[in-house]
This record gives C-alpha cells, structure tokens and sequence, in this order.
C-alpha cells in the first residue's frame, strides 16, 4: 500500500472560506488554498504514514509466505561400548519436511495485514482532515490578529490627535494640566496595545506557517473577515456524521477484527508436518529411505481463548462506534448553538452597537474640539466604541472558528451555496 498525500481528497474545509478568501495573495501574503497546499506537501507528520505503510507492506509480503522447507539431520548411536563401539554402529539421517497449513490459514493472516493497511489509510484520511481544520484554524487567528492591530493602529493616531488638542487647550488654559497628562498615557497605552497586536500577529504567523515547516512571521492573511457564511441544513450535517473519516475508521477496525477472528478460528484445524529422508546405518553399510509426519493435538481447545478474544473486541469496535457517533452528534448540535449565538452577537455589534457609537463618537469629537465636553467624555466614548470594535472582530473569528470544528465533525463541505452571505 502506498501513502500519498492528496490534494483533493478532503478539502472540505477549503469551503469555508473559498468564496471569498481564494483571491490571489501579495508576496509577502499567502491565501487559504495555498495554505492548505502547503501543509498537506510538506508536513512531516505525513512522512511517519508511509513509514507505517512501508512496514506492513513488508508484513503483507511475510504474511503471504508458505511455511519454509526445514533441513534437519540426526546422528545416533555414536561413542557407544561394546558392539556399538566408537561409530560402529552409528546412525545418520538427513531428512526434509514441510509444513502443510489447514484451515486457509496463509489468506486468513493476509486478509488481517490488508486489512490493517485499510485503518491505516483512513487514519491517514483523519489525519489529512484534522490538518485542514487546523490550518483553516490558524488561518483565521491570523486574521483576526491583523484586524485586531490594523484597528489599534487607527485608534493609535486618534489618541494622538486627542493628545495635540488637549495639549493646545492646556496651553491656552482652557483644560486642567491633568487632561494633558491622561491624554498622554492614554496615547502611550494605545500604542503598546497596538505594539503587542503586531507582535501577536507575527507569532499567529508563525504559527500558520510551522505546519509546512516555514516559521515565518511575516505572512499575512487575504481574508474577509468580518463576512458570516452560513451553514448547511443540521439534519443534512447530523447526517453527514457517518461519512466522517473518523466513523468510517471504526468500520475498516471492524473489518479488521473479523480478519482477526476469522484468524482465530483457522488455528483450530492443525496443520500437519510431512518429511523424508535417507538414513545411513554404519553397522549394516546401508542407507534406507524414512518418512515422518507429525501433527499437533488438541488444537481446538488451545485455540478457543483467542476466538472469544477476538469476537469480544468485534463486539467492542460496534460499541465505541455507537459511542462516537452519539457524542459528535452531541458536539454538532452543541457547537451551531454556540455559532448562531456568535452570529447574532456579531449582527447585533454591527447593525446596531458599532454605528451608533461611531456617531456618538463623531459628535463627541465635536463637540470635544469646540470646548463643549472635556477630555473624560471624548476619552470614554473613543473607549467604547474601541471595546465594540473588538468585540466584533471577535465575534467574527468565533463563528468562523466553530464553523471549521463543525466541519471538521461532519467531514462535509458546508454551505454548498455559500454565496450568500449573512451581514
């Protein structure tokens, strides 16, 4: 069996944000598919696959083997007294025997190597989807990490406006010298704030780019945040579960485990070891042609306790698979409320909460600038709406983060139609 790393084989996650996010990026940018890209050529992770692989192909190759030729040879009467003194009486036998297997014992240990090969290849097929959450993942907390800095980069030269006006105003005696003095931390905070976004963005950089290996902080993201895609119908998700690499493993387990019993069960017909060979009595300078056959007993009784182990892990695999696909379902239905939860929160800050407090902030410049309110209401209002803005690149990120896990569960490509867009 040979491991590859598609690039097509699940790319759902590739939907969430493919609509809007594939466009090309600039040099020191890097879009999602190019991401994706990426990670799935060169992470390492996928190199520990095909040294599995290439290991139970050489188990395949062992397991198809016949039982070997044995060359045996036996020396008797040797060093005796008497009549059998020294090698006079001596015995020689070269024999060579086979064993021959009952019970289609060499096909049922193939099946279990082939159909280990199977769960290895639909664990490499979790493995290729959980590296595509997470590259969306960190995708989208680079994202977030830039919005973040470009937004405290604007406020930034507001505080420093703020500071110049109310330094003018302290200057012609219109303010207390304690509003210059506010003013000047409130500029200083601003900017470490601002300093520490940049930093957080390089290491979300960083991060993105370590699953290929780059551990570059320079990258940057081409995305539209602060666009919600909706989902796919929940029925069609929940029903969506038993196509998720992570359920279809427990149907390869299974099949595994009935090659296992059917193994099992094969080592109760005994196998028989059949041989000939020549003997050489010294004392009557003859040789003579011997047969032999051999074959263990009680077989079927030696072999029972590996049948019962071997269908009481059968009977396990269908428990735990009940198990998980009830606790994802569990998880999905969780996880959408917690979505349309962000979902609203974001509509709610963008529709409502942001434009009101930008006015509010507008009218408070101005009136700020024309002596009619201090330094605390204009440094209260820039705060709000500052808080708000957060909140709602916040919001943001989370519905389109938990929209990755809910894609990540259900394995499917979400929102089919996805070109329409809740604002």
């Amino acid at each position: 069996m040979k491991i590859c790393k598609p690039l097509t084989v699940f790319y759902s996650v590739v939907a969430l944000l493919l609509g809007s996010w594939a466009h090309a990026a600039p040099d020191d940018g890097v879009s999602l598919p190019e991401a994706i890209r990426l990670t799935l050529e060169n992470n390492p992770q996928f190199q520990t696959y095909q040294l599995r692989a290439d290991a139970l192909q050489g188990e395949l190759q062992t397991a198809q083997l016949k039982p070997g030729l044995r060359l045996s040879s036996e020396i008797e009467n040797v060093l005796g007294t008497g009549d059998l003194n020294w090698f006079q009486g001596t015995e020689i036998t070269l024999s060579l025997s086979q064993v021959i297997e009952f019970g289609d014992k060499r096909s049922a240990r193939t099946n279990v190597v082939n159909q280990r090969q199977n769960v290895l290849q639909a664990e490499q097929q979790i493995l290729e989807l959980n590296l595509l959450s997470e590259v969306a993942t960190r995708y989208i907390e680079l994202a977030a990490a830039e919005e973040t800095a470009s937004l405290l980069e604007q406020y930034t030269q507001l505080a420093s406006d703020i500071l110049s006006n109310v330094s003018a105003r302290v200057d012609a005696g219109r303010t207390p010298e304690a509003a210059r003095y506010r003013a000047a931390a409130a500029l200083a905070r601003v900017e470490l704030d601002a300093q520490s976004a940049s930093y957080r963005t390089q290491a979300a950089s960083i991060s993105l780019s370590s699953l290929w290996g780059g551990l570059s902080s320079q990258h940057q993201s081409q995305t539209e945040l602060m666009q919600i895609v909706e989902t796919a119908d929940m029925q069609s998700l929940l029903a969506a579960l038993e196509r998720n690499p992570a359920i279809q493993v427990f149907v390869t387990e299974t099949r595994l485990k009935e090659a296992e019993l059917r193994q099992a069960r094969s080592q109760r017909s005994s196998n028989i070891e059949v041989g000939a060979g020549l003997r050489h009595l010294a004392e009557l300078n003859d040789t003579a042609i011997t047969f032999q056959l051999s074959m263990p007993l009680s077989t079927k009784r030696r072999a029972q306790g590996a049948i019962t182990a071997a269908q009481a892990n059968l009977l396990r695999v269908d428990s735990e698979r009940e198990t998980a696909v009830l606790r994802m379902k569990a998880q999905l239905l969780t996880l959408e409320q917690l979505r349309l939860l962000a979902v609203n929160e974001f509509t709610a800050l963008q529709d409502l909460v942001v434009p009101q407090l930008n006015n509010a902030l507008a009218a408070t410049r101005v009136a700020f600038e024309n002596g009619r309110y201090s330094y605390i209401e204009m440094s209260a209002a820039q705060k709000e709406l500052l808080d708000s803005q957060l909140a709602l690149i916040d919001a943001a990120a989370r519905s389109h983060l938990i929209r990755i896990e809910i894609e990540r569960l259900s394995g499917e490509t979400l929102g089919r139609s996805s070109g329409e867009t809740s604002q």
